[in-house]
């Protein structure tokens, strides 16, 4: 099965005192292709009579998308479709296109970011707020893998590599960690 339109990512939710500088040696040692942080909002809509689906208006320094991804019980592999908006900032836009599909609800959600970058993997650290919420996670997203068991092989390679065990990833998104469960 094509992984093209597939989101396949172990999340790993960490503590205060997670040892950012230490992680990011370990994930340097691994010699990533781009090391990059950045500020990223990403504003989430929910469809009243949708509530299997979601949809993110992301905006930051580097793009902007419109991404439609499925919710489940458990969000190691689920569906992910990106729309690329190459004009500046279109957040009214985007809530007016939305809108005509029909009512949504809103969650502005700010994350800043650490990425390292690989010619398979994505690893990222991020501190995420919703309003009086916040969380950290460490997230692995395998890339361009040719199928489902490929991309998770990936995922257990890297986390094994800086030491995490998928038994406690978490299978949780972070909307619903951050916002909770919509209807």
């Amino acid at each position: 099965m094509s992984t093209q339109f597939l989101e396949i990512e172990h999340k790993f939710v960490v503590p205060d005192t997670f040892d950012l500088e230490t992680f990011a040696r370990a994930c340097r040692a691994l010699h990533p292709h781009v090391e990059k942080t950045v500020a990223v909002h990403d504003v989430y809509h929910v469809l009243a009579a949708r509530t299997d689906i979601i949809f993110r208006h992301r905006f930051d320094r580097e793009l902007q998308q419109l991404t439609l991804k499925t919710r489940g019980a458990d969000n190691e592999v689920r569906t992910e479709i990106n729309l690329a908006l190459e004009d500046p900032v279109q957040e009214e836009a985007v809530s007016a296109f939305l809108a005509a599909i029909g009512p949504t609800e809103r969650f502005p959600i700010q994350k800043q970011i650490w990425v390292f970058e690989f010619s398979d993997c994505e690893i990222v650290h991020y501190t995420a707020r919703y309003g009086e919420r916040t969380v950290s996670c460490v997230e692995f997203e395998a890339v361009g893998a040719p199928d489902t068991a490929t991309a998770l092989a990936t995922l257990a390679r890297y986390e094994q590599a800086l030491g995490f065990d998928a038994a406690a990833r978490t299978s949780v998104n972070l909307f619903e960690m951050l916002v909770g469960p919509t209807t």
